[in-house]
């Protein structure tokens, strides 16, 4: 095989695997108020919408009242009107002040930042840069990570959110996902020299020091390796190494330096889905492919099906969250406090619970499973919880 192929085909495996995908610059949110942000003052569930596109709210004082607001009342006029592009991510800052907005256009990929008090817009990336994959927030929120033309320069930058200032981080080439321990001092990162190649995740210090590998699998590629709130463990998604565009994985947990790796359970992979913790740490939310057999769903997202499944973090036992048939069920977004979840159901090709044809938000209870539909036949995906004021 050819350097050439094999870089081309490193490049697909980063697309599987980085959900971070762009607004065309010229687009921008109406505000929702003028002048200074403020704090919100109650937890609120931010999704995006397909019909009109755009991103809109709910409160979330009570979340089991939600299903009970119709959606053209619970929108709060956040719009955006444009041609050929989809919002295919949201990504909530630590400090609940802002939202990355990704949106994959015929142009390209670009990730906006949208300020959650004000709904002012503006391009995440800084110059010279004109396309970008978001990866991840810095624990207090002031700073992102986005890995920036990826076909050209193939780079992977920090960026202060105020400033726009910004630095590189030395990582190697093909590097598909970067996040922070939750101290913000190390940083994880992971990267493929190509198809049949494996995968490598190393740790180093924040400023590039003390590198030390914790995982190399030639036969597996590792994604969305996590941090745990404390720190103490990392779980991630593990998949074959092959040109098989989604297929089944495995959720997996080690310890914070990556030994005593740990089988949990088969999880959907090659999707974008990462495991999601709990905010106490407690559990892991995750999405399981329910057809696996289905060779059709191997090549073609439409034909997955699949359901939220929470893996219990002292005891590894899994349960199911959810239990929709002939639907797929993906982006579990925890609330603030923990007690619920939000996700996002669409049918499949086959006949299942979720009517209406397009993708819509629901919540589910943790403690007792209840769910409740946020919205109706609203092409609604990608739920974001942020923190309201404390009280």
């Amino acid at each position: 095989m050819s350097k050439t192929r094999k870089a081309f085909l490193a490049l697909v495996l980063v697309a599987l695997f980085v959900l971070g995908i762009g607004l065309a610059r010229e687009w921008l949110l109406p505000a929702v108020a003028a002048g200074q942000a403020q704090p919100l003052e109650s937890d609120t569930l931010f999704f995006a919408s397909g019909s009109p596109v755009g991103i809109r709210r709910v409160s979330a004082d009570e979340p089991s009242r939600l299903d009970e607001q119709p959606v053209s009342a619970a929108a709060d006029g956040l719009q955006i009107e444009a041609a050929r592009c989809e919002i295919s991510g949201m990504h909530g800052s630590p400090d609940g002040r802002w939202i990355a907005v990704d949106v994959n256009c015929e142009a390209g990929s670009h990730t906006l930042l949208l300020e959650a008090a004000t709904g002012l817009v503006r391009p995440a990336e800084p110059s010279p840069w004109h396309e970008s994959f978001f990866l991840n927030w810095s624990p207090d929120g002031g700073a992102f990570l986005l890995r920036v033309d990826p076909i050209g320069d193939d780079l992977v930058l920090l960026v202060d959110v105020k400033s726009g200032r910004f630095e590189r981080l030395d990582v190697p080439p093909f590097t598909y996902e970067v996040a922070f321990s939750p101290d913000g001092a190390r940083v994880l990162y992971a990267f493929s020299r190509g198809l049949g190649f494996g995968s490598e995740v190393w740790t180093m210090d924040r400023d590039g020091q003390h590198r030390e590998r914790i995982v190399r699998d030639p036969a597996r590629i590792v994604a969305y390796a996590r941090w745990s709130p404390a720190g103490d463990r990392i779980a991630y998604i593990r998949m074959p190494d092959s040109n098989v565009p989604f297929t089944v994985g495995e959720l997996v947990w080690a310890d914070g330096d990556g030994r005593s790796a740990r089988v949990i359970a088969q999880a959907d992979a090659g999707h974008g889905y990462p495991p999601v913790w709990s905010p106490d740490g407690g559990q892991v939310a995750f999405v399981a492919r329910e057809n696996p057999e289905s060779g059709a769903a191997d090549v073609s997202a439409r034909y997955l099906e699949s359901n939220i499944y929470l893996a219990d973090a002292a005891s590894g036992r899994v349960r199911a969250a959810t239990r929709f048939e002939g639907a797929l069920a993906d982006g579990p977004a925890w609330s603030p406090d923990g007690a619920w979840l939000a996700f996002s159901t669409a049918p499949s090709t086959g006949s299942g619970q979720v009517a209406g044809g397009v993708a819509d938000v629901w919540l589910i209870e943790v403690s007792s499973g209840q769910l409740y539909r946020v919205t109706q036949s609203a092409d609604a995906r990608h739920p974001v919880w942020l923190p309201g004021e404390s009280p």
